[in-house]
Order: structure tokens, then sequence, then C-alpha cells
């Protein structure tokens, strides 16, 4: 299968994305921010990260003082941050409150990539969406879409795929292999990426070809709360 490049595509939405002032000023100060506190030495500042990008990302951690707590409690996490080691998303997400366990995979993403934007591409449903959409038409060819439970490799019927994104290494997996099958590897990061497919669908006034291609159910499009 010859894939069509979305090179351009991104490049325009990349545009359009720059003019949606509110997001881009959330997102520089949550840059700035982590520029100026990069390791995890400072309970404040670590506490200020959390609570903010907690609040900008709608992320629904109802605890973020005991998520600092969770992050400062994770040995070595500079280091293993700077190395990319993905085994830290679960280490982030897994939070017991109340006596409840909750899993906050999306939050963890975003946590990691705004400190390692080379390494960490981030998680969150409209990325998911898109995937799970090109899995299903048949335009991620390395992953077989079925109709009902199948042994044979890389093959999932499409709740499985969906639910398999929420396990960071296959998402990342997964999220390569679109980048390099439609021509957006060596031109953009997983940060430019990720605001690629995010600002194509919130864009108002222009559709663009991930849309097109994509044809997501706008009703449905939100950030998942934990």
């Amino acid at each position: 299968m010859k894939s069509i490049s979305l090179k351009k595509d991104a490049k325009e939405a990349l545009k359009g994305y720059e003019k949606m002032e509110s997001y881009r000023i959330q997102e520089v100060l949550l840059q700035r921010l982590v520029k100026e506190y990069p390791n995890h030495s400072n309970k404040a500042a670590v506490d200020t990260k959390v609570k903010l990008l907690n609040l900008f990302y709608s992320t629904g951690i109802q605890a973020t003082n005991k998520m600092s707590e969770n992050i400062l409690s994770i040995r070595d996490i500079d280091e293993r941050l700077s190395a990319g080691d993905k085994s830290l998303i679960p280490e982030i997400a897994t939070l017991t409150f109340d006596g409840k366990e909750r899993y906050n995979y999306s939050f963890a993403t975003k946590y990691c990539a705004y400190h390692q934007p080379e390494k960490f591409p981030i998680y969150d449903s409209i990325v998911a969406m898109t995937f799970t959409s090109f899995f299903e038409k048949g335009l991620l060819p390395k992953y077989k879409c079925c109709n009902r439970k199948s042994t044979a490799k890389e093959t999932y019927t499409k709740g499985e795929f969906t639910a398999k994104l929420k396990e960071y290494d296959f998402f990342v997996n997964v999220y390569d292999y679109f980048m390099d099958l439609y021509d957006l590897k060596e031109s953009f990061t997983y940060r430019e990426i990720d605001s690629y497919i995010w600002g194509a669908f919130k864009i108002a006034g222009q559709e663009y070809e991930i849309e097109k291609i994509a044809q997501l159910d706008k009703s449905k499009i939100i950030e998942y709360t934990i």
C-alpha cells in the first residue's frame, strides 16, 4: 500500500493551531514553568506543574497533592525522563485515592511529554480516535482489523485496538508507524504531531485532510477525564 503524504496538511494545521491564542498561552506557560524547574528537587514546583497541567487540560485529577507526592516518590525520575523511559507512564498514572485506584493515563503522558517532548508522545481522546479510525479503515496496514478475536499477529478487533492504545509501548509504536507511513517523521516532532491532530479537529472554518480521512464524530471529541 502506498500511503499519501500528510506533511502539507500538518504544516497548514499547525499554522492554524498557532493562532488558537487561549490554548497556546496555557501551553507556553507550562513550557516556561518546566524550563524554569525541569527537575524534581523542588516540591512546590512539582505541585504547581501538576495543578496547572490538570487545570489546563481538564485531566480530572481530584487529588493533585497526592499526585505530586506520587511523582516525587518515583526513584530517579529525572534520569528516567531524560532517557525516555516509558515505564514511567504507569508509575505516574497509578494513584490510590479514598481507597480507590485510578489510572491517570492521559495525564501521565502529558506530564512526561512536557518534560521531554521529543521522547514522549501525548495520549488523548482525539489522537486515539484518529488512530482507531485509520486502523478500522485499513489505513494502518501493519495492524489488521477483524470482526472477532484472532490469534494472528498484529490482528485486533476495533475494541481491542482501542484498548491497546492505553498500553503506552503499543501506543508509541502505532504513533511512530503513523508518522513514518504518512511522511511526517522526518519533519515533525511528537509534540507537533499532537498539535496537528488535535488542532485539525478543533480549528474552525477549515477542513483538513486528516479530518476527511478519519471522519470522526465531532460530538464525541472530548478529553478523557482520567
